[in-house]
């Protein structure tokens, strides 16, 4: 899935829903331009928030983003996005949008993914933080990326050992929020020469079910394998689970599993050792 079948996600969505009156459409004048994908971070933050701003103005901004944050990860979900429950939650959730502000959340999508192919960053935390959503969600904040990033470095030892002789780092955050931790270790993983893509498994586990979304669609676009839960860390209820796409393309599954059949067969031969 990429951000190019965005637009017909959503035109899925709508030829699902019931028929309504027609509106006068100009679309000249509601046609937005796709972003120019080697756009700065700071131009593409800039306009984002922008577009933003002027989408759906008659809806509190929490749900705006809610939406579009569920639409972006529905449409990277590569085990679900074409089920019936999954086309059915698109179609309700652009039944409240105009053509026009369907067209900025195509245009936010991409804007999205230009940011994130400039630089591994947590894009959309930062967003998340300066149009102060925060204040809507219960204390819900996120850490800067720079402090995240220097946190990956101080943290995490060396992992030529480790890659060495497992062929990948598995990294887990147990309250992930945006995943900007996995996101920072990502980054860490590229300066040290390795291809995070191949070289390392982040598993994420977030309560909110919008802030493992964000997990989700930011992993995604950045070719990190992960597995995403949306779920409670301490009680271990979990309510979805979900992988991104490179997890399935370069076969995490059989790889997880194999590197659990070599665990599994040191911890039994040292136990022999030891009994010797």
């Amino acid at each position: 899935m990429s951000q190019l079948s965005f637009a017909s996600f959503f035109d899925q969505a709508r030829e699902a829903a019931p028929l309504t009156p027609a509106k006068p459409v100009l679309p000249t004048v509601n046609a937005q331009p796709i972003p120019h994908r080697m756009m700065t971070i700071d131009q593409a933050r800039r306009q984002f928030i922008s577009m933003f701003r002027d989408t759906a103005r008659s809806l509190r901004r929490w749900e705006v983003f809610s939406d579009f944050i569920t639409l972006a990860a529905s449409e990277l979900d590569m085990a679900r996005i074409r089920t019936p429950e999954n086309i059915e939650q698109s179609r309700k959730i652009c039944a409240k949008y105009s053509e026009s502000d369907i067209s900025n959340l195509h245009t936010l999508f991409c804007l999205m993914v230009c940011a994130l192919e400039a630089k591994f960053h947590d894009f959309l935390g930062a967003i998340f933080m300066e149009l102060e959503l925060g204040d809507d969600r219960n204390g819900q904040y996120f850490t800067p990326y720079h402090v995240q990033s220097l946190l990956a470095r101080l943290l995490m030892p060396d992992v030529d050992e480790t890659i060495r002789r497992e062929g990948f780092v598995t990294v887990s955050d147990p309250a992930s929020g945006a995943a900007g931790m996995i996101v920072a270790y990502a980054e860490y993983l590229l300066e040290a020469g390795y291809n995070p893509s191949e070289h390392m498994f982040g598993s994420c586990i977030d309560i909110d079910p919008v802030a493992a979304d964000m997990a989700f669609i930011q992993l995604s676009l950045l070719g990190i394998p992960a597995e995403v839960v949306t779920g409670n860390t301490l009680t271990m209820q979990l309510n979805r689970v979900r992988y991104t796409p490179v997890y399935y393309i370069n076969n995490f599954e059989k790889r997880l599993e194999d590197q659990r059949r070599v665990s599994a067969m040191r911890e039994f031969l040292r136990g022999l050792n030891k009994a010797a």
